[in-house]
């Protein structure tokens, strides 16, 4: 099956329990294809400018609440998203987030785990975060 098509698309919808329409079609595509790190709501927005900004955010809280996005607080200030490569159910395995204290752009490291860290077993683990905060290349040279 070839990924792009917005068959697949509205498969992995189904597949997390939402019901299709055409608005969140048109966003879960936009979001797939579009956005290779984490985002923010005004990214989307800029993205799907013909899109009242309502529909975006309760699409995104829809999309986050079915765990098809999850949430990073970066420490930015503005809520951030990313699309959800942990394949289990409460995120308990995703991966790194670098962020850049001065740009204030977060980046998903995809192929970095977040390390196990010793839980006591009384305490149930419902989402791990793991933010590296630091300075961006880009802006170490403006520096």
């Amino acid at each position: 099956m070839d990924l792009h098509t917005s068959t697949h698309y509205d498969e992995e919808l189904t597949s997390a329990g939402i019901r299709v329409t055409a608005l969140r079609s048109l966003i879960w595509r936009t979001l797939r294809q579009q956005m290779r790190n984490a985002f923010s709501l005004a990214d989307v927005e800029d993205l799907l400018f013909t899109v009242d900004k309502s529909t975006v955010f309760r699409t995104l809280t829809l999309f986050s609440e079915a765990q098809l996005l999850h949430l990073i607080d970066d420490g930015s200030g503005s809520q951030k998203y990313c699309i959800c490569q942990c394949h289990d159910d409460g995120h308990h395995h995703g991966h790194v987030h670098l962020t850049c204290i001065k740009c204030r752009r977060t980046w998903c490291l995809d192929e970095v785990d977040i390390p196990a860290v010793e839980i006591p077993g009384d305490f149930m683990v419902r989402e791990t975060e793991y933010v590296v905060k630091g300075i961006c290349a880009k802006c170490r040279r403006m520096m």
